[in-house]
């Protein structure tokens, strides 16, 4: 025979059970798809061996698509264009197109979603042109196309189910246009925009 006791254990166990079962996952919260378009600025070096930093501006245009619970297949297209770079009176305008992996984390607040933390890997190609890049034979190009690499994070903060603001996004991206030395740059991305959600 149960005592109050044990009856009263067992029914704040089944409580627990029950509620823990009525949270939402968290990739229930994550929509089917989503479009953003972010503003970017962008800090790149194009000669080898010191930095030769120069600045960036552009935007890009991004669709993604969830995969699987919380990743998401992302496909991310960015321009941008430096009137001058560290090369006196050359200018740079680069065109790249990446997919690959995110992976978002809803985090509740109040019982609502308020922020989406994410991370992903992208890669794909860039063009660079309306500058000069060096081919094998030495002979100067004004464009180029070459392997792109983007590794990065950021923050969506939700304001209704179908739309949300990119606070902010921090991407590590790897370029390796014809440089006449390693043929490798490095280059950061800080951008932020607007997200439209397909639930």
């Amino acid at each position: 025979m149960f005592s109050i006791k044990g009856l009263a254990v067992m029914g704040l166990v089944l409580g627990a059970v029950a509620s823990a079962r009525a949270q939402p996952e968290p990739e229930a919260d994550i929509p089917r798809a989503q479009a953003a378009v972010n503003y970017s600025f962008m800090r790149a070096n194009a000669a080898p061996g010191n930095c030769g930093c120069f600045n960036l501006n552009g935007g890009s245009a991004e669709l993604a698509v969830r995969a699987y619970r919380n990743f998401s297949a992302v496909f991310d297209l960015t321009g941008e264009h430096a009137g001058t770079t560290s090369i006196p009176g050359q200018a740079l305008s680069l065109l790249s197109y990446t997919g690959g992996l995110r992976f978002s984390y809803p985090l509740h607040r109040g019982g609502r979603i308020r922020m989406i933390p994410f991370v992903q890997g992208l890669v794909g190609a860039v063009h660079g042109f309306d500058g000069q890049f060096p081919n094998h034979a030495g002979i100067l190009s004004s464009s180029a196309t070459a392997l792109a690499i983007l590794v990065g994070g950021g923050l969506d903060l939700e304001f209704s189910r179908r739309l949300a603001v990119r606070v902010g996004q921090v991407d590590y991206g790897l370029n390796q246009l014809p440089n006449n030395a390693n043929n490798s740059e490095n280059l950061l991305r800080v951008s932020a925009g607007v997200v439209l959600r397909l639930r």
